[in-house]
């Protein structure tokens, strides 16, 4: 079997039946098994991989559950040298943990080192008792479902899927919301979105119109701005429309030009009732590719597929865009047919 650790959970006092249910609903979902959760750990079988790829997971151990744990030590061989560590949780058992770390020593057939040792074998002592000498680190954080639900604006590059995946880690469920710019992107653009978006909910948004709108009527140093503030009012409207949170995009402080202080208060002035999180504000770029790479998001971002972002885009946008300046631009453009026109043209695949 399986023992699966958790450790924000814990902290939760009241709250933590909430967070151990989803834990379980969750875990279940990831393995296809049943899930049983008492004396503090969560006991399943199946895959290890799905268990610490489960958030709100820790740790995870493969585990023999013993009903006479030192007959079935006495059958256990380690290679090289060991040592024994004892969790004795079940306080009714009749010995200490370090007498009994003792006792499994003597039985284990190896050569015990206390001080460098090769193997580690951990006996957990509860209702019943465990033995393992494995643990697997898992990714943390909060069961996904427990924070609410939110709408992750996925461009398609590197950064936004990893926004994605630390929202949920943080108990975020999420629907994904992309801009396609036929005909200047392509069917492979879309394609390499939908692989993103890993079957989650996603909600596809002709942005054509607007780009070509903003391109034609308003200063060229305020495109990428102007473009960026419709996709916020788009954005606030789908996730309202279904009952959404909150806003989750990839935007990193000063990566970009558009990503400077002014800029990213501009695309705020645009969402009326939702919060946008922004959880990759403060990453280095090599952090943040780092992390797509060991979620496995950075090859499928990297396909050579050009997103509405990168179309039309000026020569020298504004770093300092200000806010008059800006909203005298939008007044240019027909700012609520295009919203409503985007949003009624909208396509939703589940």
């Amino acid at each position: 079997m399986i023992i699966a650790r958790w450790g924000e959970i814990h902290l939760k006092g009241d709250n933590r039946g909430f967070f151990l249910k989803a834990l379980k609903k969750n875990l279940e979902a990831a393995t296809g098994e049943k899930v049983i959760i008492e004396n503090g750990r969560a006991y399943t079988t199946g895959d290890i991989q799905a268990v610490v790829n489960t958030f709100g997971v820790v740790s995870a151990s493969p585990a023999v559950k013993c009903e006479n744990v030192l007959e079935y030590l006495k059958t256990l061989k380690v290679d090289g040298t060991f040592k024994v560590e004892v969790n004795r949780a079940n306080k009714a058992f009749p010995y200490k943990s370090l007498e009994f770390a003792a006792m499994a020593g003597s039985v284990i057939k190896g050569k015990v080192d206390l001080h460098n040792p090769q193997t580690t074998v951990y006996i957990d002592i509860r209702e019943s008792t465990y033995v393992y000498t494995e643990i697997v680190q898992g990714v943390g954080g909060l069961p996904v479902g427990t924070a609410g639900r939110a709408l992750v604006m996925l461009s398609g590059g590197i950064d936004s899927p990893v926004a994605a995946w630390l929202a949920m880690k943080r108990g975020l469920a999420v629907e994904y919301i992309h801009f396609a710019s036929p005909p200047y992107t392509s069917e492979f653009a879309l394609e390499k979105v939908r692989d993103l978006a890993q079957k989650k909910k996603l909600h596809i948004v002709p942005f054509t119109e607007i780009q070509e709108a903003i391109r034609d009527n308003c200063s060229p140093e305020l495109m990428i701005t102007i473009m960026r503030r419709f996709m916020v009012r788009i954005a606030e409207r789908v996730a309202l429309d279904n009952k959404i949170d909150c806003i989750v995009t990839g935007e990193n402080l000063s990566q970009v030009a558009s990503q400077t202080v002014a800029g990213i208060a501009s695309n705020n002035c645009c969402a009326r009732v939702l919060p946008i999180l922004r959880p990759l504000i403060t990453y280095d770029k090599s952090e943040i590719i780092d992390l797509a790479k060991k979620i496995n998001t950075y090859d499928i971002s990297c396909r050579p597929h050009p997103d509405c972002c990168t179309i039309f885009v000026p020569k020298h946008p504004s770093t300092n865009p200000r806010l008059d300046r800006v909203e005298r631009e939008e007044s240019k453009l027909d700012v609520q047919g295009l919203v409503e026109r985007a949003v009624g043209a909208r396509l939703c695949e589940e």
